[in-house]
């Protein structure tokens, strides 16, 4: 159950009127959940959820119904806010679970794979907050009336307002899924597209009142004795989810621009149709960004200009080593080339598909790759696709 429901546009009036934050503690008094929330979460209430009710006004959202600190049942912690609309394609509910950080500075802890440290915050490292917000849908997935079989209809989002991407890049390379896209306010334009991907501009009243009706089981299947849920499904694979892929590989290129260090991406675990298709909708986007791009794709060609982000698939490549040389055991091309590639763009990114039928003298791109990155003392960080994430 919610502690408050009301649309984007009630909740930014409210918080105008500076009622928002005593409106919230009359609920929790009257729903007897006073206590429950410390200063930290109520700071959240004052500036993180008009923030999110600012950019669903500013995507023409307005009347997209928010569900405020959800509780599920066999869950520590309530969702901070579920949005609840109808989708533009489907016309059918669609929900987005979002949660808010206020956290501005966030790196991987260096003793615990998987955990981050927050800036000024003291106690155990923490958990991707994607990840958290992922493992809340996916119980809601196998809990709630609305949604049992009807898994298309749930997307999940975190939100870092406060932070840029050069203060969270650990955060930003870090694998997801459909259920647990990243937004900073570096990347407010994109939240605004996936939440009008979501979500239409019709009161989200009635499907907010469905999801409130609906029953969810008091007992969740999978649950361990601590209360946590375990997924005991085949998981997610990227491949299988071309927004995801997309976004994930946007992130990972923002965190690489954004880094001190250079950084080569090579995408693998993909189709090269696929491939192709995730590349251009990769370069419209980051164009519409601001970013300046080159994809390559056709015909060969030794003159690489300088850009922000480079693209180069591996048809590309195959077209670069057909080339003749002089005698078999003449200069190698393809060593020199990938290097001023490399250097021609402060984000170079290779896509390497798993369908191409390679030629039997073909060689290791990926191993090529990774040796002209190491002759110009650049890491190569490697995007899995088709690897499983639960």
């Amino acid at each position: 159950m919610y502690l408050m429901r009301l649309s984007a546009d009630e909740l930014h009036a409210l918080q105008l009127r500076n009622g928002l934050v005593p409106a919230l503690e009359a609920a929790e008094v009257e729903q007897g959940r006073a206590g429950e929330t410390s200063d930290g979460e109520k700071r959240a209430w004052r500036h993180s959820l008009p923030a999110v009710a600012r950019d669903l006004r500013d995507a023409g959202l307005g009347a997209v119904d928010m569900m405020i600190e959800y509780k599920l049942p066999g869950r520590r912690g309530p969702a901070d806010v579920i949005l609840a609309g109808v989708h533009p394609a489907t016309h059918a509910p669609s929900y987005v679970v979002a949660e808010l950080k206020q956290w501005r500075r966030v790196t991987a802890a260096p003793d615990r794979a998987g955990r981050f440290v927050v800036a000024n915050q003291t106690g155990k490292p923490k958990r991707h907050p994607a990840e958290q917000t992922a493992d809340f849908c996916r119980a809601l997935i196998k809990s709630h009336s609305a949604l049992v079989g009807n898994e298309a209809r749930l997307a999940g989002l975190t939100y870092l307002h406060n932070a840029a991407d050069s203060d969270v890049t650990d955060l930003l390379r870090y694998p997801r899924t459909g259920l647990s896209h990243l937004f900073t306010r570096d990347s407010r334009g994109a939240l605004i597209r996936f939440l009008r991907e979501r979500l239409t501009a019709a009161p989200g009243r009635p499907a907010a009142e469905l999801f409130a009706a609906g029953p969810v089981h008091a007992r969740l299947e999978g649950l361990d004795p601590r209360g946590q849920l375990q997924w005991h499904g085949s998981g997610f694979r990227l491949a299988s989810d071309p927004a995801a892929a997309q976004r994930f590989v946007l992130d990972s290129v923002r965190a690489a621009y954004t880094a001190q260090d250079k950084s080569v991406l090579v995408v693998t675990g993909t189709t090269a149709a696929h491939g192709s298709r995730l590349v251009s909708s990769a370069e419209n986007t980051l164009n519409r960004a601001g970013y300046t791009t080159r994809v390559l794709s056709g015909p060969c060609t030794a003159a690489f200009p300088v850009c922000d982000v480079l693209f180069c698939e591996e048809p590309w490549l195959r077209s670069v080593e057909a080339l003749p040389r002089p005698g078999r055991g003449g200069p190698d091309h393809i060593a020199p080339l990938l290097e001023t590639m490399i250097k021609a763009a402060r984000v170079p990114v290779f896509v390497l598909p798993s369908d191409l039928t390679a030629p039997a003298d073909a060689r290791d791109f990926d191993v090529l790759i990774r040796q002209a990155a190491s002759a110009l003392q650049a890491s190569e960080k490697c995007i899995q696709l088709d690897r499983e994430f639960r």
